[in-house]
């Protein structure tokens, strides 16, 4: 057996380890965000919710991605400020100076 041969299981391990660092280090899309705030709207709202309740829009703030609204037909909203890798930030608080 050659040295070659002993070192070739550590380099695919590596390799397969870099891999998937760099696939848990991608954001997630806007469709897998909306779809994840939909199905936590859909647990916490009454009866007659449905994932197409929801919409999402972008926002101007960098530090926020996108704003999903999710209005049930009884009148009830839930609103989501979405950060730049998916999380849940807090609603702006007035104009920024």
């Amino acid at each position: 057996m050659t040295r070659r041969t002993l070192f070739l299981p550590l380099a695919a391990l590596i390799a397969f380890a870099a891999y998937l660092g760099w696939q848990l280090g991608q954001p997630p899309t806007d469709a897998e965000i909306i779809n994840r705030y939909a199905a936590a709207y859909l647990d916490a709202a009454p009866t007659g919710a449905s994932p197409t309740d929801c919409t999402a829009t972008p926002h101007p703030d960098a530090a926020i991605r996108m704003v999903i609204s999710c209005a049930h037909p009884f009148g009830l909203t839930t609103t989501y400020f979405v950060g730049p890798l998916g999380d849940v930030v807090p609603a702006p608080q007035g104009p920024s100076t």
